[in-house]
């Protein structure tokens, strides 16, 4: 299984399955509630290796991904479209699709020791637009 992670903007970012290790989605419901509440949230956190590109033969998109997360709020480009595609036998088999995403969360570490880089990102759905954030399933061939 692999993860596939596309995020609009002014600085787009595509990541592939080499660079994607672990997705998690989490419906965020009040732990409080005796009834289905109003107040959901949806976010995604993602980890990953940072794929360095010596030469710039291709884009370095975890470079955009901390440009975007030191976007201030005032700018329309702090809200962007993030897709996850979860590829399984070189099928997407869910698609998950946050349309109003900011960044809550972002995180990079890199070891000079071992030559590796890791990041971290949490996105989260602008809480008024949660309705929006689509899941998809059951494509076929």
């Amino acid at each position: 299984m692999g993860f596939r992670v596309s995020i609009d903007g002014s600085g787009p970012v595509n990541l592939t399955e080499q660079c994607v290790k672990e997705v998690k989605f989490l419906s965020e419901i009040p732990k409080d509630s005796n009834a289905r509440a109003t107040d959901n949230g949806a976010t995604l956190q993602i980890r990953g290796k940072m794929l360095f590109s010596l030469g710039a033969e291709k884009q370095d998109g975890t470079l955009n991904l901390a440009k975007w997360s030191v976007v201030p709020s005032e700018s329309a480009d702090a809200y962007r479209t993030v897709k996850v595609d979860v590829v399984a036998a070189g099928q997407i088999v869910r698609q998950i699709t946050l349309p109003n995403a900011f960044v809550m969360e972002y995180e990079e570490s890199l070891d000079d020791e071992t030559g590796v880089g890791e990041f971290y990102l949490h996105v989260k759905q602008k809480k008024d637009l949660t309705g929006l954030t689509s899941l998809e399933g059951g494509f076929g061939a």
